[in-house]
């Protein structure tokens, strides 16, 4: 997981309706509060293991497929 973004990109991403979306669904079921726990520990793995579960739905990937411009 390449996790050098800079802040100013992780703004646009995060100020899309995509990325509003997606923010959204990771929230619900707790994967985002986990990833950044996680995150924080330095734990990559635990990382990608909370938000899986939610990046792997249909719904997320067009939404992923979206903000990549594909």
């Amino acid at each position: 997981m390449d996790t050098k973004f800079s802040p100013e990109q992780v703004k646009q991403v995060l100020g899309t309706p995509e990325g509003k979306k997606l923010i959204a669904m990771l929230s619900q079921n707790g994967g985002l509060q986990a990833a950044a726990a996680a995150f924080k520990k330095g734990d990559m793995s635990a990382v990608e293991e909370a938000l899986k579960p939610t990046l792997q739905t249909q719904e997320a990937d067009a939404l992923l497929k979206k903000i990549n411009g594909k």
